[in-house]
């Protein structure tokens, strides 16, 4: 899940006068932003691991040619960072930037 990360959302207080409508508690409002901010982060995740996967698969079947050979055959391979940034987002005041190993992003996803 998101730990440690700052979630603003922008209250606009009514002016005086103004009809009052029913609205929804800001947490409501905070929580479908974050959500859809999830899906797109979920899918972005989705198209690198289908990258990912064509990239190994490229490796592989070159396996014992040229450069190939061994390359990120190690015990435990590195991980590849990936930051997915979204300027909508921070301009509407909800940072959510997020460095996260790629074979974990898939898990990323909130249960609603």
């Amino acid at each position: 899940g998101l730990k440690n990360e700052p979630i603003y959302a922008k209250v606009n207080k009514k002016k005086v006068g103004q009809a009052t409508s029913p609205e929804e508690p800001i947490y409501a409002q905070v929580a479908k932003k974050v959500s859809a901010k999830i899906d797109q982060l979920n899918e972005a995740a989705s198209a690198i691991n289908r990258k990912i996967d064509r990239i190994n698969k490229i490796a592989s079947a070159g396996k014992g040619v040229g450069g190939f050979s061994g390359a990120g055959r190690s015990a435990s391979p590195e991980p590849i960072y990936a930051t997915i940034d979204f300027d909508d987002a921070n301009q509407a005041g909800f940072p959510l930037r997020r460095s996260a190993a790629v074979n974990d992003l898939s898990k990323v996803g909130l249960s609603r």
